[in-house]
């Protein structure tokens, strides 16, 4: 009768425990914190600034392709010079997934000079104390303004008008637009 007991004893001290069950660790998600541009319409021939930050991310490209090394950053700007109407498209993978966000620019005309002549009646060079005529065509709706100043007021559209040169003296024509754009054009009138 004592063996009974003592085979008992075996058999609990031989129980296997059971595993605990292991937490499985979730990837954070990959995220873009930002995506956009310096400007959503450029004239053909500029260039747009994209600036992006992501979270979590391994890998990042932008389509179409710009000749740049991208990698996963919280802020970084590059540059592109688009052809034609771009969706630029950000995506950045990681862990937690893929993620993409969309910018787009449009291309517009060039703008058009505000300023399209400004001549010296006669020639560039001319001896001290000689009165020379300047004339413009200036766009109607710009302000207009010369440096050096003139006594004589300027105003938008057909104009001529006489200085005094003593010295050498590059005079600069500016006009503004109402939206702020800024055009100039300079000419340089030589005393010897």
């Amino acid at each position: 009768m004592r063996a009974l007991p003592l085979v008992f004893i075996l058999f609990i001290g031989c129980e296997k425990k059971a595993d605990k069950p292991r937490a499985v660790e979730t990837p954070k998600p990959t995220k873009i914190t930002h995506f956009y541009g310096n400007a959503v319409s450029i004239a053909r021939g500029e260039t747009v600034t994209l600036c992006y930050g992501t979270d979590n991310a391994a890998t990042v490209s932008i389509t179409p392709s710009i000749e740049q090394d991208l990698k996963p950053s919280l802020n970084r700007c590059i540059s592109d010079t688009p052809a034609k109407d771009t969706t630029y498209t950000l995506k950045a993978g990681g862990p937690g997934g893929d993620v993409t966000a969309t910018f787009q620019v449009k291309i517009g005309a060039p703008p058009k000079p505000l300023i399209t002549s400004f001549v010296i009646q006669g020639t560039t060079e001319r001896p001290p104390g000689t009165t020379v005529q300047f004339c413009y065509v200036v766009d109607r709706t710009a302000t207009v303004s010369l440096s050096p100043r003139i006594e004589q007021p300027l105003k938008p559209g057909t104009q001529c008008f006489n200085a005094v040169v003593d010295k050498t003296t590059t005079y600069i024509l500016t006009a503004t637009a109402p939206d702020g754009t800024v055009d100039r054009v300079q000419n340089t009138v030589t005393v010897p």
